[in-house]
């Protein structure tokens, strides 16, 4: 197996292990070296990102208007009544 594939696969090991740890900037990093290498070594493999990058472009937040409101439940409700 050449060096660039082995450096591959552990950029995508790591790019994993960091989402699943919440380490955005190390994710991006990760990736980043993945989409490097496949790119200069014409590896032409599928980005093992692609439905992730897929699934955020389709996300669209609700927008927070004036009249947005967001409901207690009941319990921390009277509690803060009682502050």
């Amino acid at each position: 197996m050449s060096e660039r594939i082995l450096a591959m696969e552990t950029a995508e090991q790591k790019a994993w292990d960091a989402l699943a740890r919440y380490k955005f900037y190390m994710f991006g990093y990760h990736a980043a070296q993945w989409v490097n290498l496949n790119r200069i070594g014409e590896f032409k493999r599928e980005n093992p990102f692609g439905d992730l990058v897929k699934m955020a472009r389709g996300y669209r937040p609700m927008p927070m208007t004036a009249t947005s409101s967001i409901e207690l439940p009941s319990s921390i409700a009277e509690q803060g009544s009682l502050l």
